[in-house]
């Protein structure tokens, strides 16, 4: 799986006719506030976020300044593969450490930016960071009976994308499928979750094709944490490997070939086991890397970081939501390969709850969107980070930040950064001097669910 730099150009986009363009001029607005948006043929800025070297250079600097407090590792490369994470083929995937892997504190990792076009929960870690050098009494009591680790840009490959020599952050990792690298027949189907290098374009404008395959490594991960595709393959039971890849999803026919649907006129799907249904298949190192970190410290609590679209908040109010957070993310799972049965435990789900209502109480600030909050559309998906955690005793949560890079570029950066910062934080707060354990995780089902999605105006195909 050798890595492929490429440069290539971004598509020029076309104007808007005139009519058009006055049409946008005289709608209302969708949203309070509403947007922002990149609008077509807008330079896109992106300055404001930190380069790939520039946060090294930052987390090298804070652990300086830090006398100890904070200890910075490199957990591998975002490159290396064949067992050896620490082959320094690509990027390093930094884990900042404020304590030991104490069983007898809390433990909480937090991740960000598993999809490299999404930024700003790394700017909120920096900040956390930042904040947690202090020796504010407040701190040092969350320090005392909470270890914290964050890993900070686990997908540098698709943030430092380069498009016709300007950055262009992707979703995906960047690595190309080659079966018969790890043993498998030449022609087995690719996991799902792989993409040839294309990318939606500026204000989603059409899409790019950047050329670098990669991976959406947010569906590489398995509830089986040490799954490896290799290790099937070398116990020579690779033909499990090989069945479970050309097991792909599609829509069932008849014998004539005609669509068989269900008694409401659905077509009939069938499940194959190389889908979004089931784990992932650990081929990228960066989750590999992830789950090693992740079974160092055995977390109590996982946050993951994201991007998403727009929102209302409800048909009657017009709020922008800043982030949707979510506390379920996996049903109960069982392995195709082993046969072993997965399930997130009640007390798990309890503080699952719990910290996703003290992040939402914290952010409910008079009626302003900052309070703005959803919960995240019900999903199964066993082969995201969160999933897989879950699925192994971790209470977890989901913050999705609005807008992504094509569509937000640097817009509101300040205001999301702390509508990411101040849950965490508080969330820390609370696991640290207990109280969280007094929420009624019942709350969790008054958050409203997520609806009324808005497109931006802009955006007409």
């Amino acid at each position: 799986m050798k890595k492929k730099k490429k440069l290539v150009k971004v598509l020029g986009v076309a104007l808007m006719s005139t009519m058009l363009l006055s049409t946008v001029a005289v709608a209302g607005p969708q949203s309070k506030p509403n947007g922002p948006y990149v609008e077509v043929e807008q330079n896109l800025s992106l300055q404001s976020f930190m380069s790939n070297d520039q946060l090294y250079s930052k987390l090298q600097q804070l652990e300086l300044r830090s006398n100890g407090k904070m200890k910075l590792d490199i957990a591998g490369y975002s490159d290396a593969m064949n067992g050896d994470l620490m082959e320094q083929s690509g990027y390093p995937l930094y884990v900042v450490k404020f304590g030991d892997a104490d069983p007898n504190k809390k433990k909480v990792l937090i991740t960000s930016q598993i999809h490299g076009n999404e930024p700003i929960g790394t700017e909120a870690i920096i900040e956390l960071v930042q904040t947690f050098l202090s020796e504010s009494k407040e701190v040092n009591e969350i320090l005392e009976n909470v270890t914290v680790w964050f890993m900070p840009r686990i997908n540098p490959d698709g943030a430092a994308n380069l498009y016709q020599d300007k950055l262009y952050p992707v979703r995906y990792t960047h690595q190309t499928w080659d079966p018969e690298e790890i043993g498998l027949p030449e022609g087995t189907k690719a996991p799902w979750n792989y993409n040839l290098g294309t990318e939606r374009a500026q204000a989603n404008n059409g899409q790019i094709n950047y050329g670098i395959p990669g991976y959406d490594e947010n569906r590489d991960y398995n509830p089986n944490l040490d799954f490896r595709i290799e290790k099937y393959v070398e116990a020579r039971d690779e033909q499990k490997v090989i069945d479970a890849l050309n097991d792909t999803s599609y829509y069932v026919k008849d014998e004539n070939g005609n669509y068989i649907t269900d008694e409401n006129g659905n077509r009939v799907r069938h499940t194959g086991l190389n889908s979004s249904d089931y784990g992932g298949f650990y081929v990228t190192p960066e989750a590999r890397i992830v789950t090693e970190v992740f079974k160092e410290l055995d977390p109590d609590v996982y946050f993951d970081l994201h991007h998403r679209g727009f929102n209302t908040l409800t048909a009657e109010d017009d709020r922008s939501v800043p982030i949707q957070i979510a506390a379920v993310v996996a049903d109960p799972y069982v392995d195709p390969f082993t046969g072993k049965s997965y399930e997130v435990d009640d007390d798990v789900l309890t503080l699952g709850k719990q910290i996703n209502v003290l992040g939402y109480q914290s952010l409910q600030k008079g009626n302003s969107s900052f309070g703005a909050i959803q919960k995240y559309p019900d999903v199964n998906l066993p082969g995201t980070s969160l999933g897989a955690f879950a699925l192994n005793d971790t209470a977890i949560m989901l913050i999705e930040v609005k807008g992504q890079s094509q569509t937000l570029g640097q817009k509101q950066s300040g205001m999301l950064t702390q509508t990411v910062k101040i849950p965490v934080y508080e969330i820390l707060k609370g696991l640290g001097d207990g109280s969280v354990n007094d929420i009624n995780p019942n709350l969790y089902n008054d958050i409203p669910v997520s609806a009324n999605g808005i497109k931006d105006p802009s955006v007409r195909d």
